[in-house]
């Protein structure tokens, strides 16, 4: 809501800021149009005449020469405007750029004519058949130009043309002096100088038309160009035929031109807004932001779930060694008590006794030792002391250490190595760490291992075999393999992480704490290896990949 509410309320930034633009536009047009009729009140009555007569004081003689608004430039300097024309009282009509009286435009048509001369009879005949087609123009000749005023005024009753004419005293002779504009091209060409001066970051359409018509629309299609603080290029002005619909998507803003154009009307519009630089950057700061608290609302929520899910964990682990630690110490007690009252007399049933409190000393130290070195691996000081072991060294080790877990629970381990000189290929482990390792997956395999529901005897037996890596020439590969029930999908994503048992702990048949392989993997790591896990049907592989070199 905030980033939409950002937007748009850019987009009405952006939508005044036009409108204050076109405001300006039109506002300097209707001064510009303006500036143009004062311009010609300052025309001379003696130049609308093809010749002048001046006056020298010096030599005191009257010179006969070309009016300045004789020259076909000057009558079409600026687009629109069609020349300049007189008119007597009696309706003799002139104009300056053609030195004889016009009655008719049939009396101009001569042969064998310069280009000049064609292009002065041209404009001559034009002007001649505009100002013949208003009437109010003639009302004025048929009352002898009774009016009298010095400044121009409008005659508008000529259909896309504009008739400026003032009446005033030439010689004692009362003339109608005016010129006249082409409404189309002189507002076309004033729109298009006035909007080279604004710069737009959008596309804008212009529609000029006629309120009173309403025919005789004009298009422009403001193009603004890439400008950087280096170099700043000038829009793009062009005038299609039509308008397209899309840039009639999103009105900006329409205004009325005053006298003498008060008739036409100027409206503004444009397909969507670009915003600018800073808006854009402003949003899409906005959106990372906002990105930014959904991203910490989501890591706080996936770190609360974890820290419930550590807490169950924490309390399972609780549980499991507290059932762990009582069982076994509630069978010593009991045994130990009736071996010191004497209620044991036979002898075979007194070594059976001595075995099973060995047998169960043995596992509390083994849970004991696990949790004690899970403690220390979490102390920054601790650390692994690795170094490089031959592999027949570390075969011997894992035969000595794993054999009573195996007599004691009638399994067997098969040891197996593709290396040919195994006194020649060198592991970088640390030896305690190692032999932890091996006794905590042997254990594991062994306690998940369910005879009673696997009755198939030959598969109580662990395959562990030595590989090189295939991956990396620099690394061996410890594959322990067992033959039990195996594990899920979950359960092999999940099986190295601490305090991590399979189902619940109140239904739960099987011994354990939910660290033996959270330990694995610490002390793999801290040997610079790399352990995973993968099932296998049946049973479950996990392969450990230690550093090694050749001798």
């Amino acid at each position: 809501m905030v980033f939409i509410k950002g937007y748009y309320q850019f987009e009405k930034d952006l939508l005044t800021e036009y409108q204050d633009k076109t405001e300006e536009i039109t506002s300097q047009l209707n001064l510009r149009l303006f500036k143009r009729v004062v311009f010609d009140n300052a025309l001379s009555t003696l130049a609308f005449d093809y010749y002048q007569h001046i006056y020298n004081p010096n030599n005191k003689h009257v010179t006969k020469e070309k009016s300045p608004l004789s020259s076909l430039e000057y009558n079409t300097r600026y687009d629109g405007l069609l020349g300049y024309f007189q008119v007597d009282q009696d309706g003799n009509f002139n104009s300056p750029v053609w030195p004889d009286f016009i009655r008719d435009t049939q009396s101009l048509i001569t042969a064998q004519d310069d280009d000049e001369t064609i292009k002065r009879k041209s404009l001559v005949s034009k002007l001649y058949t505009i100002t013949a087609k208003s009437n109010e123009l003639k009302a004025l000749i048929n009352n002898k130009l009774s009016v009298n005023n010095e400044k121009f005024l409008l005659l508008s009753d000529v259909p896309g043309h504009l008739v400026f004419y003032r009446v005033v005293h030439v010689n004692n002779i009362q003339k109608l002096q005016g010129y006249v504009i082409d409404v189309s091209a002189y507002l076309n060409n004033q729109v298009k100088r006035m909007l080279t001066t604004v710069q737009f970051n959008n596309t804008i359409a212009i529609t000029l038309k006629s309120t009173l018509t309403g025919s005789g629309e004009a298009y422009f299609i403001y193009q603004g160009n890439a400008q950087s603080q280096a170099t700043i290029t000038q829009a793009t002005i062009t005038q299609p035929m039509q308008l397209s619909s899309v840039y009639s998507q999103r009105a900006i803003n329409s205004h009325e031109l005053r006298w003498p154009f008060k008739d036409h009307q100027l409206t503004y519009s444009t397909s969507k807004f670009i915003l600018p630089t800073a808006a854009t950057y402003n949003l899409g700061l906005m959106m990372l932001l906002m990105l930014g608290i959904v991203i910490g609302c989501y890591g706080f929520y996936r770190l609360g779930v974890k820290q419930l899910k550590l807490a169950e964990q924490q309390l399972n682990f609780v549980s499991s060694v507290s059932h762990e630690l009582k069982t076994p110490l509630t069978s010593i007690r009991m045994y130990s008590e009736m071996l010191k009252s004497g209620m044991v007399p036979s002898e075979q049933y007194k070594l059976d006794y001595y075995d099973f409190i060995h047998s169960e000393s043995e596992r509390l130290s083994r849970l004991i030792d696990n949790i004690l070195q899970l403690s220390k691996l979490n102390q920054p000081q601790h650390s692994v002391e690795a170094h490089y072991t031959k592999l027949s060294i570390l075969i011997d080790m894992i035969e000595s250490k794993v054999s009573s877990l195996l007599i004691k629970s009638d399994f067997k381990i098969n040891i197996s190595s593709e290396f040919e000189q195994p006194e020649r290929a060198l592991l970088l482990v640390d030896l305690d760490a190692f032999s932890q390792v091996v006794i905590n997956i042997t254990d594991n395999a062994i306690k998940f291992f369910d005879s009673d529901k696997i009755q198939d005897y030959t598969r109580k037996k662990i395959d562990i075999h030595f590989k090189p890596d295939p991956k990396n020439k620099d690394f061996i590969v410890i594959e322990f393999r067992d033959y039990g029930d195996g594990v899920s999908a979950e359960q092999e994503r999940k099986i190295f992480e601490l305090f991590y048992r399979g189902g619940s702990e109140l239904t739960r048949s099987t011994q354990g704490t939910g660290i033996g392989l959270a330990l694995v993997n610490e002390l793999v790591l801290a040997q610079q290896g790399t352990i995973e896990a993968q099932r296998m049907s049946p049973g479950l592989s996990i392969k450990i990949r230690f550093k090694s070199k050749r001798q």
